[in-house]
């Protein structure tokens, strides 16, 4: 039987500690890991106060935040590599499967499970896009976190994405999780993830660990709304003129400031 596992990447810090095996039902190995993405607040622009430079929620409006959702040809700190033409075809199917058909659902945490949990979906990805150049193999993304009236009106927390919201209004940072299910074949001192991978979802986490994969709200950069425009497939991918990861590391030393 080809030995199958479930693939569970945080874009940032993976915690090698926190890796564990588990065996699914069909006999697959369930493999845990941090390893994948984040929010990044140089892509959220409009999302933060100017005087707190905190997350600012508009109970008129769906709360949405850009993030780093994967990236290809980067070995996490796993060991693990995904190979362009492996990421970029499975991606294409959850954009056509998932995302363009309203299903693209995740989990807070990183659930030892195949399946997505629906008691604890905190958000849902609306868009997925690559990045172009030298931030071609960077898979960028929109989700909606997922809130409740009581939590938009009165700002009673009944939701799980509620409690997303409270955290990113405090300045918390999080990361984005990668599920998936693949077999890992091992070259050296890595594990390359085969063609055979299936993404299943992106879930929120506390410590990503695929470098550079932390949420950021879609308002902090550029006082000028041309250039707080996200882009699509295809387009270019920075938002002021300087690339992604030098906005990234401007905004972190503001944050840096008053981060809990």
């Amino acid at each position: 039987m080809e030995e199958r596992k479930l693939l569970v990447d945080l874009n940032g810090y993976t915690i090698m500690n926190n890796t564990k095996t588990y065996i699914i039902s069909d006999g697959r190995q369930l493999l845990i890991e941090e390893d994948a993405g984040g929010f990044d607040l140089s892509l959220n622009p409009k999302l933060v106060n100017e005087s707190t430079q905190r997350l600012h929620i508009e109970t008129s409006k769906p709360v949405l935040i850009n993030c780093i959702l994967q990236k290809w040809g980067v070995k996490n700190k796993n060991g693990r590599i995904y190979p362009k033409d492996v990421l970029v075809k499975e991606v294409q199917n959850y954009i056509d499967n998932c995302i363009n058909q309203n299903g693209g659902w995740g989990e807070a945490d990183h659930p030892d499970s195949s399946v997505v949990s629906i008691k604890n979906i905190p958000h849902i990805i609306r868009k997925a896009w690559w990045g172009t150049g030298d931030k071609q193999n960077i898979l960028y993304g929109e989700l909606e976190i997922i809130t409740s009236p009581g939590y938009m009106e009165n700002g009673i927390v009944s939701m799980v994405g509620d409690g997303i919201c409270e955290l990113l209004k405090r300045g918390g940072r999080l990361g984005i999780s990668s599920r998936g299910v693949g077999t890992l074949k091992k070259v050296g001192n890595e594990n390359i993830v085969q063609n055979d991978f299936e993404l299943i979802c992106f879930d929120l986490v506390a410590s990503p660990s695929t470098p550079g994969a932390y949420l950021f709200p879609s308002d902090l950069l550029g006082k000028n709304k041309s250039e707080n425009k996200f882009f699509t497939v295809g387009e270019n991918t920075t938002i002021t003129g300087q690339p992604l990861n030098e906005q990234h590391d401007e905004v972190l030393k503001v944050l840096n400031r008053f981060l809990i």
